[in-house]
């Protein structure tokens, strides 16, 4: 499904429009459909998580699922280093990181939440360098948070889920260069209070 995808021409998905995008999302769930001129296309509209096994799927979205499973909810550091690139950008709702800052974040929420994972539920692609995504990050509030950007949180014991959309670019030799996320804090964090 996403080889079809990947043929379109290049277009930045910061620039497909609303119209592009609201059309698209009111089709069938696992429909996919080129826009003409927009050269812009989308992949699952279902809340289902996909599968790095899935082999509809393109290889770079299979590594960025993996990346999630493997490097952020599990900690395999090589396997980081390899996805990122070594000058990756990170803009998020607090402001911008570099990829060793987003990687000690991740490692706060591992050390925190139990059974903690990081799943993509929907992929848009402009068959270039960019990916869009709908994330969903779980788990259950056991120790201490530090990376709340608050001070320390104490545990809850409650089970928590907060979902971002992230736009990311790559870079020419594959590696993730830059990404954009947006979500909620204030929810997430009253969620962990």
């Amino acid at each position: 499904m996403f080889d079809e995808i990947e043929s379109c021409s290049r277009r930045s998905i910061l620039g497909a429009g609303v119209t592009a995008g609201t059309a698209l999302l009111s089709r069938p769930a696992g429909a996919m459909q080129s826009r003409g001129s927009d050269n812009f296309a989308l992949g699952r509209t279902d809340e289902n998580d996909l599968s790095a096994e899935d082999l509809s799927l393109s290889r770079r979205v299979r590594e960025l699922i993996r990346i999630g499973n493997v490097g952020i909810a599990r900690e395999d550091n090589a396997a980081l280093a390899a996805f990122f690139h070594p000058r990756f950008r990170f803009h998020g709702p607090s402001g911008e990181l570099t990829r060793e800052q987003l990687w000690d974040y991740f490692a706060a929420c591992r050390a925190a939440f139990d059974d903690f994972t990081v799943t993509r539920q929907a992929v848009v692609s402009d068959g270039g360098d960019y990916l869009a995504t709908r994330t969903r990050f779980a788990g259950k509030f056991v120790r201490t948070f530090s990376g709340s950007g608050e001070g320390p949180l104490a545990p809850n014991g409650k089970r928590f889920e907060y979902r971002v959309i992230n736009i990311f670019r790559y870079a020419p030799n594959g590696q993730l260069a830059e990404e954009w996320v947006q979500y909620d804090t204030n929810a997430f964090l009253a969620q962990l209070r």
